[in-house]
């Protein structure tokens, strides 16, 4: 069974227009989720990646930010 990972969608402003909880077996498919993501919603500018309260990346339209501590 899969680790579940939530994943907040914000536009340039800071909104959160909408959040995407999702179950994966492999937490190497993070950063491609979270691309699929940006793709859909062009309003968007950077998806943050958490497990649980800890925010694991923040994936934006050309970057992917791992966050210290945070498993790389």
């Amino acid at each position: 069974m899969g680790q579940t990972y939530t994943f907040v969608a914000l536009t340039a402003d800071g909104r959160s227009p909408f959040l995407d909880v999702r179950v994966l077996d492999d937490p190497d498919g993070l950063a491609t989720h979270a691309r699929g993501l940006l793709e859909d919603h062009r309003s968007c500018s950077r998806v943050e990646v958490w497990d649980g309260s800890i925010r694991l990346m923040v994936v934006g339209r050309d970057t992917v930010d791992h966050d210290e501590g945070a498993p790389a």
